[in-house]
């Protein structure tokens, strides 16, 4: 997925929302991001907190809309779907 195309569909999203990465029936829990060694392409990586839609927009808001990202097993996310029954809505990247 196009970072353009991602920032565009959770505009209206609570910032709080918290974001998670589906691996199968694993839904983890992205605490990171980094580059992609010789691209201009992300990484999403999981572990322990979910970071938040704020806090990835903050990090990524000098970045091209044309960046790419990644799974943390470097499979491109292709989109995402809300689990809206928890305190904080959850966005999971699939």
């Amino acid at each position: 997925m196009k970072l353009i195309d991602f920032e565009n569909l959770t505009h209206c999203m609570s910032p709080k929302s918290l974001l998670f990465e589906q691996q199968g029936e694993l839904v983890l829990p992205i605490a990171q991001i980094y580059f992609i060694q010789d691209s201009p392409n992300l990484r999403l990586v999981t572990g322990q907190k979910a970071m938040s839609l704020v806090q990835l927009s903050t990090r990524l808001k000098d970045m091209s809309g044309e960046t790419q990202l990644f799974s943390s097993t470097l499979r491109p996310i292709f989109g995402f779907h809300l689990r809206l029954d928890e305190a904080t809505p959850h966005i999971i990247l699939k």
